[in-house]
């Protein structure tokens, strides 16, 4: 009959272990060590106890220069008697620090909060009051007389019936004090004061003409442009009438323009100019925003008239053409090569690119003695 119960396996390993439990009762000022063996009764196996052995003593040995420890001083603490934590114990009450007091946020204001909901309770109807009066005369409701006349003792004095949009000074003027005013500003826009309302007016309708390589005096035999002329500047687009000098000093039409800063987008039969202004602000405005040449060419359509009715004749193919070659005249400024002896035909591949501030170049950020340096320093 088999077992059912199996069999243990056999013990490999036929070394025991025994844990016996050994008091210590060493002394703390005393390093010792002790050693012991078994010692085999029966099936159980006994500890023997062998006196210990002295090894070093910690009173003394600050002595060894390897080593130092210094004994504990009892006597040596914040609270020696301990009367300090008695106190605290018996106490009735404890106190605790009060915590660190917040720093208060200040108050803000209604007007920091909501300064549009201020601006509407208190403000927008004299915005509004404001801009109405500029649909109007103004100051000058009751002064029918020129101011300028009056002030230069003309007589009699011109009607005060125009103002400029772009002036500062808002008063209303008599067409020729005004035609007075704007000499030096051909392409400010004017109003005229009609049937209780302000109507557009160009300078050109009220007699202003526009005397190119003369200053001060008069061209003796002056030459009207195109009649069809036009100025596009970052206000608007202006009808102007520009005399060219033909007098014993006279030069070349386009070159008369540019000396006024008006770059002609064409040469032999001159019908649109652009300011420099209007150039330098598409340019920037190109660099910085998505805006296209065509959208800011209707921008100044409808800064011209926004009613859509008696619109100039559209200049946007010369406006790029102008665009393209300002930009291009820019780029080789900007590279020296107006300074250069050979000219604009002198400029050779990847002159006019823009040199790196960081990189060594010779006679700028290079010393002189840079050819003379070993291949491996270079």
């Amino acid at each position: 009959m088999s077992r059912s119960r199996p069999r243990k396996r056999p013990r490999q390993d036929k070394s025991t272990f025994d844990h016996d439990t050994i008091s210590y009762d060493d002394d703390y000022d005393q390093i010792s060590h002790r050693e012991g063996r078994l010692r085999r009764v029966g099936n159980s196996s006994l500890t023997a106890i062998l006196p210990r052995d002295v090894v070093q003593n910690v009173m003394t040995s600050w002595t060894i220069l390897s080593f130092w420890n210094p004994p504990d001083d009892h006597e040596y603490a914040l609270d020696p008697d301990g009367s300090l934590y008695s106190t605290v114990l018996e106490a009735d009450i404890m106190r605790d620090e009060e915590p660190a007091a917040k720093p208060t946020k200040k108050k803000r204001s209604k007007v920091s909060k909501r300064p549009h909901l201020v601006w509407m309770e208190l403000h927008r109807q004299t915005y509004l009051d404001e801009m109405l009066r500029w649909a109007g005369r103004g100051d000058a409701t009751s002064n029918v007389d020129c101011p300028d006349c009056v002030e230069r003792s003309i007589e009699p004095c011109g009607r005060a019936e125009y103002r400029c949009r772009e002036c500062f000074s808002p008063d209303l003027t008599c067409a020729s004090c005004c035609v007075r005013r704007h000499r030096s500003n051909p392409f400010h826009r004017i109003e005229q004061w009609s049937n209780a309302r302000f109507i557009e007016v160009s300078l050109k309708n009220l007699g202003l003409k526009i005397q190119l390589n003369h200053t001060r005096s008069y061209c003796e035999n002056p030459i009207p442009c195109h009649k069809n002329m036009l100025v596009l500047h970052t206000n608007g687009i202006h009808e102007v009438a520009i005399q060219y000098c033909g007098c014993a000093r006279a030069i070349p039409q386009h070159i008369q323009l540019l000396r006024r800063r008006l770059y002609p987008s064409s040469q032999l039969v001159v019908k649109n100019c652009a300011t420099f202004e209007l150039l330098r602000h598409l340019h920037y405005l190109s660099l910085t925003t998505k805006a296209s040449t065509y959208d800011f060419y209707r921008a100044l359509e409808k800064s011209t008239n926004n009613t859509g009715v008696n619109v100039p004749k559209s200049r946007y193919r010369a406006l790029l053409r102008t665009v393209l070659q300002w930009r291009h005249l820019k780029m080789l400024k900007w590279a020296g090569r107006g300074n250069d002896p050979t000219g604009v035909k002198g400029t050779k591949n990847g002159e006019l690119g823009i040199r790196c501030p960081s990189c060594p170049w010779p006679d700028i950020n290079l010393d002189d003695t840079w050819d003379k340096v070993p291949e491996e320093m270079k």
